[in-house]
């Protein structure tokens, strides 16, 4: 796919079905699109999944409703989908922390959200040191979860490494590291339509975790120091809206994989940070 373009042309439909509960599997198997190759391209390029941008946008426009007043909040409430008038009241204080007759007097507040542009720039420099390395097809045992692409968020990602680490599992894990990726392991993949995460380590070792294999690829690795979280999106973020521009290898999405070395932290400003990116083999 035409990167941009398509993104730019999906969040159109999603402004068109803002309402609407989308199947999103369903919407992207429909015009031939990897789920997995489409969500790490929209994230990076917009900051979010398709179904949290949806329902930012919806409570945002939720909020202009309310705050020019033309409807009564049932009415709102049952425009945009909600079962009762407790339902949306509740959904509304999530999203902004006030009720919704609070909202004219605390609307310039509002962290609203509007309808999403971006800007693609070329890279001058490289933001981040990166090398190319050849991974042969690698074992990994770890503890993965699944999920509906509606439910996928990266937060869950690493709500389950902090649940790992805290558990001192990340610690078990480590004891069977001897593959050729030394650290953390956090990879992600479309299966059985359904979002995969694997969290785990490189390992030749018999070991009392679940196990996939990597695919043999080409990548690109990308490194930078930080909070998990927020480094792991700014390369992303980097990759897509710079760095892939100035280069001629096509970007393989159907699969990624992120590193963490020295601390496992999430939040910790000394973790050391890896994107592995694939390429397509010529």
């Amino acid at each position: 796919m035409e990167t941009v373009n398509f993104v730019e042309k999906f969040i159109v439909y999603i402004e068109d079905h803002l309402r609407d509960k989308i199947d999103y599997d369903k919407v992207l198997n429909n015009l031939g699109v990897e789920q997995k190759s489409f969500m790490t391209i929209f994230t990076s390029l917009v900051g979010m999944t398709p179904y949290e941008y949806q329902q930012k946008r919806k409570m945002t426009e939720l909020a202009y409703e309310l705050y020019t007043g033309h409807r009564r909040i049932i009415d709102i409430a049952k425009y945009y989908g909600f079962s009762s008038i407790e339902t949306f009241k509740d959904a509304y204080l999530d999203e902004f922390g006030i009720s919704p007759y609070e909202t004219e007097k605390y609307f310039r507040s509002l962290d609203l959200l509007e309808r999403i542009s971006f800007e693609v720039v070329p890279v001058d420099k490289p933001r981040y040191p990166a090398r190319r390395q050849y991974l042969e097809s690698t074992r990994i045992v770890g503890v993965a979860e699944r999920f509906s692409i509606s439910e996928y968020s990266a937060e869950r990602k690493y709500r389950l490494l902090d649940d790992l680490n805290r558990n001192g599992i990340i610690d078990e894990m480590l004891r069977f590291n001897n593959g050729s990726i030394k650290g953390i392991l956090l990879h992600e993949r479309y299966v059985a339509n359904e979002m995969e995460v694997l969290i785990g380590v490189t390992s030749t070792l018999a070991a009392p975790f679940e196990e996939t294999y990597t695919e043999s690829s080409d990548f690109v690795i990308f490194e930078s120091q930080g909070p998990a979280p927020d480094t792991v999106e700014r390369i992303y973020n980097y990759i897509f809206r710079r760095w892939r521009f100035k280069e001629d290898s096509e970007l393989n999405c159907n699969f990624s994989m992120e590193v963490l070395k020295s601390t496992f932290d999430i939040g910790s400003p000394d973790t050391k940070v890896q994107v592995w990116q694939a390429l397509y083999i010529d």
